[in-house]
């Protein structure tokens, strides 16, 4: 097992990118291979450990739901969203 102050300072600060970096350079200075297949196996930890979470898709569900018991409270609610269209005109 290899020690490293910076990249576990790094790892611990939750900056995984700067530790895999740090990690591949302690990995080129290591001569075991035990060490090598070791640093290998915690930078790509690192690696994996960095790449974002995925993006939820917006969801305005709830938005429309509260704007239509707004709607219902106030007392303006119509079927179509009636009460906001000009009167007159047909779309």
């Amino acid at each position: 097992m290899v020690k490293d102050s910076k990249a576990e300072e790094l790892e611990a600060k939750r900056l995984y990118r700067r530790a895999a970096s740090r990690w591949l350079e302690v990995l080129e200075q290591c001569v075991s291979e035990n060490d090598r297949e070791w640093v290998a196996l915690r930078r790509a930890r690192c690696i994996d450990l960095s790449r974002l979470p995925p993006q939820q898709a917006e969801n305005f569900g709830g938005l429309s739901r509260a704007a239509k018991e707004t709607q219902h409270r106030m007392g303006i609610a119509q079927p179509g969203g009636e009460a906001f269209r000009l009167s007159g005109k047909k779309n």
